[in-house]
C-alpha cells in the first residue's frame, strides 16, 4: 500500500487524499472558530450592557446601524471572507 506524504505549511498533517478537501476542511474549521469566538463575545457584551443598565433589551433588538457603521462592517466582512479563503490556500502536496 502506497501512502502519499502530504503536509500543510507549519507542519500540520493533511487528512484527506485530495488536497482540495483538506483546503475546504481548513476553511470550515476557520469559520467555525471565528463564529464561536465572536458569538461568545457578543453574548458576553450584550449581557454586561443589559445587566448594568447601559442598554435595554428593547434598544438592542431594534438597533439599526448608521450608514458609516454599515460601510465599516461591510469592509470588515469582506476582509473576513478573504482571510477565511486564504486560510485554506496554505495546503501543499509533497
Amino acid at each position: 500500500m502506497s501512502h502519499d506524504k502530504k503536509t500543510v505549511k507549519a507542519g500540520r498533517p493533511a487528512f484527506f487524499k485530495d488536497p482540495e478537501v483538506d483546503r475546504l476542511l481548513a476553511i470550515i474549521v476557520r469559520l467555525m472558530t471565528e463564529h464561536s469566538v465572536l458569538n461568545e463575545r457578543v453574548k458576553a457584551l450584550e449581557s454586561l450592557l443589559i445587566e448594568s443598565g447601559t442598554l435595554s433589551d428593547d434598544a438592542l433588538q431594534t438597533f439599526e446601524p448608521s450608514e458609516s457603521q454599515d460601510n465599516e462592517w461591510a469592509q470588515a466582512r469582506i476582509q473576513l471572507i478573504k482571510d477565511v479563503l486564504e486560510s485554506g490556500a496554505n495546503i501543499t502536496e509533497q
